[in-house]
């Protein structure tokens, strides 16, 4: 351990090795953000949901899951507390980074896309309703390619 590790452990109840592990599993997922506390650190991560987006997305092209083994039905989750404005209804066909709706939190709103491609298969918040952070907003059925 270093001068530098022992000033961020004193300091911040945290070792740098563990805050560069904690660091590394959140940059390789989806989450937009994290709260953890032990004992009396508490640390919060935050990033724009795009980002988080895109990063999913580029995993999700660079991984080798074949499209079979894909999840047939995916629910999208709101990215933040909000009022929720869909500006698409059950039956729509949607591609992968389509805007799907919108979340309003103080007067801004803030886009919500589709991860992927597929059929809006039910809308579970109707529009005006409040939402809450990680609430699924509607069901999108993966498309199955034609035999």
């Amino acid at each position: 351990m270093s001068l530098d590790d022992d000033a961020l452990l004193e300091c911040a109840g945290v070792a740098a090795d563990q805050l560069t592990d904690v660091l590394g599993l959140v940059a390789g997922s989806d989450i937009t953000e994290l709260d953890v506390t032990l004992g009396s650190t508490r640390l919060s991560l935050r990033r724009a949901p795009s980002t988080a987006a895109t990063r999913a997305a580029a995993n999700s092209q660079t991984s080798k899951v074949s499209p079979e083994l894909e999840p047939a039905t995916l629910a999208i989750a709101s990215p933040l507390v909000g009022i929720f404005r869909p500006s698409v209804s059950t039956g729509d066909h949607v591609d992968s980074g389509q805007q799907i709706g919108a979340i309003e939190a103080l007067g801004m709103p803030t886009s919500v896309d589709a991860p992927r491609s597929g059929t809006v298969q039910e809308l579970l918040v109707h529009d005006g309703s409040p939402v809450e952070y990680g609430e699924p907003l509607l069901i999108l059925r993966r498309n199955l390619p034609a035999d």
